[in-house]
């Protein structure tokens, strides 16, 4: 091997091995205990002060977010017109093609390729008073804090025969695959430590609605970011629901199939081999909830009104798992999302790459 390829093949490695697996917790749990829920961006646009009505409105609205205290991952941004608005928001309003004020633009999380408009209208809108809430939405983060590993969610267009085949599908699919998966071994040991007391089992639900439910029009327009276009009405889907509720993806009722249920299903069962949340498939679902104190603080019971328009369980499978449960307070912190007991591993590694690395390029040069 030539000493140029020797430095590349290196070099490719250590941009790889951030992926590497460096712990057995499987996907769902990581995410669960790990991943905080990303912040949706919530601009308003208005002149001058607002009346009585519309400033309660977004005082009642900023008090959701999580920065001022509240439970819902949401950020609100003011815009007002006449003062001072920064580029990307003032490009945004005008894009708005002068809509009537004051006006509301929901927007997915920043991320590298860009942001996409969820909704849009007026701040006295009713739409957005279930912006952060709904039955639904209440019941999969109820069941994802009781251990459910993952829950699919079923949305039913107005084509009936479709919808029954996907439910048909679901069943078929989720009936035995909890005595058929096997989580990865060692989780629970040291440098696989479970922070959350919620029982480790293997358990899969299904959270159905319609896509004419007036409550769920905002986790409708959620689910539709999954789309390259808007399904229609009579379409129904499927999305996986994790972690701290994460959507896998969404999937049209058309092209899903037990095999394709049971694929994903493995997948979020499987060892969490990239710990870095942004590169992993996904987007989060607005939700109300404090997760942090309902995994690590006092719990609460279930309210009864998390009941959404129909539900299916799968018996669960309890896997045994060792001691070695570690207090919140004495683990990192979500932000560092690698295990200290396999960090130290990797860095080393990383850094002896590395130096190899270097001298193998001051070889190339001397040679030049």
């Amino acid at each position: 091997m030539s000493l140029r390829l020797f430095v590349l093949t290196l070099l490719a490695f250590l941009a790889s091995a951030q992926t590497l697996p460096a712990c057995s917790i499987p996907v769902f749990r990581f995410a669960l205990e790990r991943w905080s829920p990303d912040l949706f961006e919530v601009s308003v646009f208005y002149r001058g002060p607002l009346n009585g009505t519309d400033a309660k409105c977004l005082n009642q609205l900023e008090d959701l977010a999580v920065h001022n205290g509240g439970q819902v991952n949401l950020e609100v941004v003011r815009c007002d017109l006449d003062g001072r608005v920064p580029a990307d928001l003032l490009a945004l309003w005008q894009s708005l093609k002068d809509a009537p004020l004051p006006a509301v633009v929901v927007r997915t999380p920043r991320k590298a390729t860009g942001q996409s408009i969820v909704w849009q209208g007026r701040l006295s809108d009713p739409f957005l008073d279930t912006l952060a809430t709904s039955p639904a939405r209440r019941d999969v983060a109820q069941r994802l804090l009781q251990g459910d590993a993952v829950v699919w969610l079923l949305v039913r267009g107005t084509d009936k025969q479709q919808a029954a085949r996907a439910k048909a599908a679901l069943d078929s699919a989720l009936e035995n695959l909890a005595d058929q998966i096997e989580l990865p071994p060692g989780v629970g040991q040291p440098g696989s430590e479970l922070r959350a007391r919620i029982p480790l089992h293997l358990k899969f639900s299904v959270v159905e609605l319609s896509t004419d439910s007036r409550a769920e029009q905002a986790l409708i327009k959620l689910l539709h970011g999954g789309f390259a276009k808007p399904p229609l009405a009579s379409d129904s889907y499927l999305a996986p629901v994790f972690g701290r509720g994460r959507v896998l993806n969404v999937q049209s009722a058309r092209e899903v199939d037990p095999d394709s249920i049971s694929d994903l299903t493995r997948y979020l069962c499987g060892a969490c081999s990239c710990q870095v949340k942004q590169q992993n498939p996904g987007f989060d679902l607005l939700c109300e909830m404090n997760w942090e104190e309902r995994l690590y603080g006092e719990t609460s019971e279930p309210s009864p009104d998390t009941a959404s328009d129909s539900t299916t369980d799968s018996e669960p499978t309890l896997i045994a798992i060792p001691s070695g449960h570690a207090s919140h307070a004495s683990q990192p912190t979500p932000a560092n999302l690698t295990h200290t007991s396999s960090a130290g591993g990797h860095l080393s590694l990383l850094f002896a790459l590395a130096v190899l690395a270097v001298m193998a390029s001051s070889i190339v040069i001397a040679k030049r």
